[in-house]
């Protein structure tokens, strides 16, 4: 089965591979007109060209107004067009980060039992969790169990299996304990610099309350 990547800085581009996606989500996001310089910095993305050209043909579906001011051109989303609110409920559900991280604690509940959210961490380091992700990257997730048992490499198999469904991309898992992290630290273990500079927790404990404070 072929499967394609999560866009975690553009996640909109689920929609479509162009630029209009971004274009149209910058424009929800700021909730008011801007001119096609100001959308082109919101969009974060593409050529100052490249995102004129999505707006002309957003115009041309309506779903974007072209209101020209003195030599400027303002540009809104059109509240009143048909596929509004579809666009609106599309915008408001795109949150990766909120599902999987809802999707984790439901794995961990069934993995691990009730109330082990509060044992379990699961946060993203790596590429991802710097917004330096390209199509392609693996998605690095790190695991603080407070033991590593059957439980714990059961729970990591089927990070490995659902992860690619969830997100496309290859699922690499550290799993490790306080204990062995504290272990690490004392170490001076280079993984521990990237986790402290990095990891983005998603479920859990903080991750830095392992890493930080005094030594033993």
């Amino acid at each position: 089965m072929l499967r394609g990547d999560v866009d975690w800085n553009y996640p909109e581009r689920a929609f479509g591979s162009g630029l209009e996606a971004p274009v149209l989500r910058a424009l929800w996001r700021a909730g008011t007109h801007l001119t096609g310089a100001q959308v082109h910095r919101v969009t974060g993305t593409g050529t100052d060209r490249g995102v004129r050209y999505a707006l002309a043909r957003l115009v041309e579906h309506g779903i974007v107004t072209a209101t020209p001011v003195g030599g400027s051109v303002l540009y809104d989303l059109n509240h009143e067009h048909l596929t509004y609110p579809a666009v609106d409920a599309a915008f408001r559900a795109l949150d990766p980060w909120n599902q999987l991280a809802t999707r984790l604690q439901a794995l961990i509940r069934s993995s691990f039992g009730p109330g082990s959210s509060d044992d379990v961490t699961v946060a993203v380091f790596g590429s991802v969790a710097r917004g330096e992700a390209e199509l392609g990257s693996d998605l690095d997730l790190l695991v603080v169990v407070p033991d590593v048992d059957e439980r714990a490499h059961a729970f990591t198999d089927q990070l490995d299996r659902h992860g690619r469904d969830w997100t496309g991309q290859l699922v690499q898992v550290y799993l490790t304990t306080p204990a062995l992290l504290a272990t690490a630290r004392e170490a001076d273990d280079p993984i521990v610099a990237s986790f402290l500079d990095d990891a983005k927790r998603l479920v859990g404990p903080d991750i830095k309350a392992h890493l930080t404070g005094p030594r033993r």
